[in-house]
């Protein structure tokens, strides 16, 4: 008898357990039905009733894990944002040459297309349907990979390993090379990932003429 409080505390504790568990699914699960119907449908044309239907939840259901459709909006873009920016900053660690370091991140910057090109998609097409709050906490979080990119040519510049120029031109130059890929890249391409992540490296690095001798 003695045991018993905490045999049923132990019991109750499981029990908390598989719920939060249960609701922590339900989340994702929502989210990964929303980030499907977005890519495909774009944000205005999927709705709420898509998504509940999408996985087999009832709309109040959804509104237990979300306020609204732009919130899931936003955690989309979120946990895609966070993603990159922490993926693209592990290549600038300072360990190697940093025109090295500058080549790693881009490619590293385009290969997470593989993973993350519903993510791209939908932060580029559909953030501005973000509005206050939510708008400048993603503003943010653009600035920061902007920033990942700008400082470290700043640092280049300062080297003298990089031309002298307007290094605002150049950051947005290499973000919207690589932004714009999920627009026309497939899969099917002759150039896998990796080929072209290296072609856009030495056009970036070298332009498209050839040296005159």
């Amino acid at each position: 008898m003695d045991f018993q409080p905490e045999i049923e505390g132990t019991i109750c504790f499981h029990m908390t357990s598989i719920k939060e568990k249960k609701m922590s699914n339900s989340r994702q699960e929502i989210i990964n039905a929303a980030i499907d119907l977005f890519y495909e449908y774009g944000y205005q044309k999927a709705s709420l009733r898509d998504i509940s239907r999408k996985v087999g939840l009832t709309q109040a259901a959804i509104y237990y894990h979300f306020r609204n459709k732009e919130e899931i909006l936003y955690t989309i873009i979120e946990k895609a944002s966070n993603d990159l920016y922490f993926t693209l900053k592990s290549c600038l660690s300072g360990k190697k040459d940093a025109v090295e370091e500058l080549r790693d991140v881009i490619l590293q910057h385009i290969l997470s297309i593989k993973q993350g090109r519903k993510g791209a998609k939908i932060i580029i097409e559909d953030k501005r349907f973000l509005g206050g709050e939510l708008n400048k906490l993603v503003k943010e979080k653009e600035r920061a990979v902007f920033y990942l990119y700008k400082n470290h040519l700043v640092e280049l510049q300062r080297m003298k390993r990089i031309e002298d120029g307007d290094l605002t031109v150049a950051t947005f130059g290499i973000l919207g090379t690589i932004n714009w890929l999920y627009h026309w890249y497939r899969p099917k391409n002759d150039l896998s990932l990796q080929q072209l992540g290296e072609h856009i490296v030495k056009n970036l690095f070298h332009g498209l003429l050839r040296d005159e001798k």
